[in-house]
């Protein structure tokens, strides 16, 4: 017991003695193996280590970072004694190649929040970034994507945005996007040095850019003087390089807005600079206000530009308007809003027609050249226009053109336009137009006269005898042209055009205003083209509307001629075999154009198209009109008057009755011009309108041979207060009804009959 008792009291007492000193020998391991961790780096942190011994990382009197404290652990030396190859993670990659600036006072664009520390000199230091004991120090690997001696959590950049703010605010700073997964990044990218962000295809700084080691300047993962980085990512963009384009081929010593040289900016440097650029479309050159997916290319093409290089012209296809409503675009040729985004809705720029970066659509290989002249077939067209696919998808209405004999590919291929194109280079549609530097407006592609109205001259620069369409001229006479239809109290739905050649509802009659110079034939959409200077009619010869069999075309303005439609005088019905002067019949010329020629009329006076009718030398010239049919070699033998004209030497006035919209109307007609008088001789036209079968009816012919008789025939009134009365009195309504009845009407001297041969 005793012995136990003592046992058990040494026990007791070892427990104790134990269990007081313990602590001691505890606290005292930790803070021995604290102060030696800490004293790797923290050198001066042990009186055991000052000596008068020099050391080999010179002592300073100031810290880098705190003002009179020995600065040893904040140099780059104290770092580099671990990192210099050997250990594991070989951080000795911050001193090779190229770096983040250090020791440099920040920027202006550089904004420092104040938990990353600046030196005492307000420079940029290794510690500004970096700290043993920053949040952002953790082990390799951490899923939050914190990495060992960041002072901040570093997830997809997010300590490079904190300084580069306006890098990070890309939106208002005209900056590369980022934090984007528009692109699917290529793998080739993440093995030059890029950083993966927590989504693989999400742009953050460190895609492009290394803080240690970099390759290139700016820290690029790559050196890009020859824009190796950007076509890593933009590869269909790589097909600018060596074109036009590349302004290394054009213009070597042109600098962008940051004073970049081409060799030191790369091809595409020269037009885009990631940061901080002149306005969207990362733009890196001087940059005018307005929209600016056109802008860009106006800032070297416009007329204002100091570069020396193709301008687009006075003349040129207009930008920043909307496509018709009924033109329906596919994603090939993009429409822009105001802010030079993509928008379907939107209008139409360069960059609807243009492909900048790509010289031939067809051939990535070609890439044309400094002396090369592009053409349709290439010009950084977003498709080849060597057949006028290009205008044809938003001109789908001219298409027709092509299967014309105004496709000069097929009737004139040697045909030059004024850029020295022939039809086969410049695609149909250049040989007339042309999309930049045109001779005039409608980006018109011919010389001009200077002749006639503007529209006219656009007509004649082919239609001319030197042109080609030098077999198919106006004629001497031919239907009016630059007038104004107020003055004849014509209305038509026909366009009319100003001396712009604008369409406008007080404009005046062109060529344009009949014909349609893109489609042949208004009805009948020609499909297989296969012939060569088809000869037309009045069914199709690019007129607007058909003019036969019905007048459709003329009674669009002539609407009160219309109504011989139909009737005896519609040659349709009474003499579909005869033919004008032109050798045309009935069916090819229209009922109107039997009588009257639009062009190429032998005859100025109602542009007249057949042979006049014999009239004695006395007799008004307008007889010869009707004369032309009814005698007796005429179409009309079976309808010769016994008596037919008036006493020459009886002048009449029809001042009281020049009313055209009157019952009681009677022309009066110089009888040498058959112009219209108001003093002068009675001829057929006095009575008859030609064109309306009944004075008393305003519509067509019953469409067959009719009899007629004294309320019809062609007779201009059925009045008895017509011209005859001022002469005759009560008599007149006897004269008139039995004019060429020589045995009812009064009985005129023997002398004044007169049978038509």
């Amino acid at each position: 017991m005793r012995f136990a008792s003592r046992y058990t009291r040494y026990v007791l007492l070892l427990t104790i003695t134990f269990l007081i000193i313990l602590p001691v020998h505890e606290a005292f391991a930790l803070d021995m193996s604290s102060k030696r961790d800490c004293v790797v780096c923290h050198i001066m942190w042990l009186n055991d280590f000052r000596t008068d011994q020099e050391t080999l990382v010179k002592f300073e009197p100031g810290n880098i970072l705190m003002k009179d404290t020995q600065g040893v652990v904040s140099s780059e030396e104290i770092c580099y004694s671990c990192h210099d190859g050997y250990v594991q993670d070989s951080r000795h990659i911050t001193w090779t190649d190229k770096r983040h600036p250090v020791f440099v006072k920040p920027s202006k664009n550089i904004t420092v929040p104040i938990e990353l520390p600046l030196s005492v000199k307000g420079e940029i230091y290794c510690g500004t970034c970096h700290s043993a004991h920053g949040k952002g120090a953790a082990p390799h690997g951490d899923p939050s994507g914190r990495t060992a001696l960041y002072r901040e959590v570093n997830t997809d950049s997010d300590l490079c945005e904190r300084c580069h703010r306006n890098e990070a605010s890309f939106k208002f700073s005209n900056g590369h996007p980022l934090h984007s997964t528009a692109l699917n990044l290529p793998d080739e990218l993440f093995e030059s040095g890029g950083e993966v962000a927590t989504k693989r295809n999400e742009v953050i700084c460190q895609s492009c850019h290394k803080i240690h080691g970099a390759k290139g300047n700016k820290i690029l993962v790559v050196e890009n003087k020859n824009s190796e980085l950007c076509i890593t990512c933009h590869e269909k963009q790589k097909h600018l390089i060596d074109t036009k384009h590349d302004l290394r081929v054009t213009l070597p010593g042109e600098k962008n807005i940051k004073d970049q040289a081409l060799d030191e900016s790369g091809p595409c440097g020269a037009c885009h600079t990631p940061h901080n650029a002149a306005g969207k479309r990362l733009w890196a050159r001087p940059l005018e206000e307005g929209n600016p997916a056109s802008q860009l290319c106006l800032s070297c093409h416009g007329e204002d530009s100091e570069y020396k290089t193709k301008r687009i012209g006075e003349h040129s296809h207009p930008i920043s308007v909307k496509p018709s409503s009924e033109i329906e675009l596919s994603d090939e040729f993009p429409l822009f809003a105001e802010d030079g985004t993509k928008n379907s809705k939107g209008y139409v720029q360069c960059f609807t027609c243009h492909d900048i970066h790509r010289w031939d659509p067809s051939s990535p290989v070609n890439r044309g050249g400094k002396g090369v002249e592009g053409d349709s077939s290439n010009s950084f067209l977003r498709i080849s226009n060597d057949s006028s696919e290009l205008c044809i998808n938003c001109h789908s209405d001219k298409k027709q053109l092509a299967t014309s004999d105004h496709n000069l590919a097929v009737t004139a291929p040697e045909e030059k336009n004024a850029q020295n194109f022939t039809p086969l280079v410049s695609g149909p549609c250049g040989v007339c137009h042309v999309p930049h530097n045109a001779v005039a407006k409608k980006l018109w592609a011919k010389e001009l006269s200077g002749r006639d109205d503007f529209v006219s001259q656009l007509c004649t620069a082919c239609h001319n005898k030197n042109g080609a369409a030098r077999e198919k001229l106006l004629g001497k006479y031919f239907h009016a042209v630059d007038v104004n239809l107020d003055k004849f109290n014509i209305s038509t739905t026909l366009p009319l055009y100003d001396s712009d050649g604008n369409k406008t509802e007080k404009g005046k009659i062109v060529c344009l205003t009949c014909h349609d110079p893109h489609t042949w034939d208004p009805n009948n959409p020609v499909i297989n083209y296969t012939y060569k200077n088809v000869e037309g009619d009045a069914r199709n010869s690019f007129l607007r509307k058909t003019n036969s069999p019905s007048s459709d075309l003329c009674k669009t303005c002539h609407q009160d001629k219309a109504f011989v439609d139909g009737t005896d005088h519609d040659l349709n019905i009474t003499g579909p075999e005869a033919r004008n002067l032109l050798d045309q019949t009935v069916k090819e010329s229209g009922q109107c154009g039997v009588c009257h020629l639009v062009h190429n009329s032998p005859n100025e006076m109602k542009l007249w198209g057949r042979e006049y009718g014999k009239v004695r030398y006395n007799e008004d010239i307008v007889n010869s009109l009707c004369n032309s049919c009814h005698s007796r070699n005429g179409v009309a033998k079976n309808k010769i008057p016994l008596i037919a004209t008036h006493p020459e030497e009886r002048l009449v006035n029809n001042v009281l009755r020049s009313d055209r919209q009157s019952i009681d109307f009677s022309p009066i007609f110089d009888k040498k011009t058959g112009k219209e008088v108001n003093v002068g001789n009675i001829s057929c036209p006095s009575c008859h309108n030609a064109h309306q079968w009944s004075p008393l009816v305003k519509e067509m012919g019953s469409n067959k041979n009719e009899e007629g008789n004294a309320t019809n025939s062609f007779l201009r009134n059925v009045s008895y207060n017509n011209i005859c009365i001022d002469c005759h009195g009560l008599d007149a309504i006897f004269r008139y009804k039995y004019y060429h009845d020589p045995v009812e009407r009064v009985e005129p001297p023997p002398t004044r009959i007169q049978f038509i041969e």
